[in-house]
């Protein structure tokens, strides 16, 4: 994990600071850990990378981590077509996923694409859709010619 020049605080640390919150040992290597990983990110590849400066932080903790982080609106919890929930900073802006079924690609889309399938829901079935990460599963060009349904 790369560290901060001049000491600063992570900006999650300062948040967690800011709400009052305690900034354990381990929430210190679990904060430092998901600021250094890019994107969308797994429970374990963060506990992966926390296993390198301190072993004996438990997945655990890290889980207990993202959820208070989740419940903060700090990170946002994604379904990216696997079995494995994915999590992002919130400062990973809002953006959609094209997601191969085969090689589990994605692509990033940008929030305009679904914004008149929102207003048509809320004007055509009074329903008031949460289209700031999505998720659409398909197959990418290299992959097509292997999908066997």
């Amino acid at each position: 994990m790369s560290k901060r020049p001049n000491n600063q605080p992570s900006p999650l640390i300062a948040e967690l600071r800011g709400r009052g919150l305690r900034i354990t040992p381990q929430r210190v290597i679990i904060l430092q850990a998901i600021e250094s990983l890019s994107g969308h990110v797994t429970a374990e590849e963060i506990y992966t990378a926390v296993q390198e400066v301190n072993a004996y932080i438990s997945l655990a903790t890290v889980y207990r981590t993202l959820d208070m982080l989740k419940d903060l609106g700090l990170v946002a919890e994604s379904n990216m077509g696997t079995s494995t929930t994915h999590y992002a900073l919130r400062t990973h802006s809002d953006h959609h996923h094209a997601v191969c079924r085969i090689c589990n690609r994605a692509i990033d889309l940008p929030l305009d694409y679904f914004e008149s399938m929102a207003r048509r829901l809320d004007n055509e079935h009074h329903f008031v859709a949460d289209v700031n990460h999505l998720v659409i599963l398909g197959w990418c060009r290299e992959c097509l010619p292997e999908k066997s349904d």
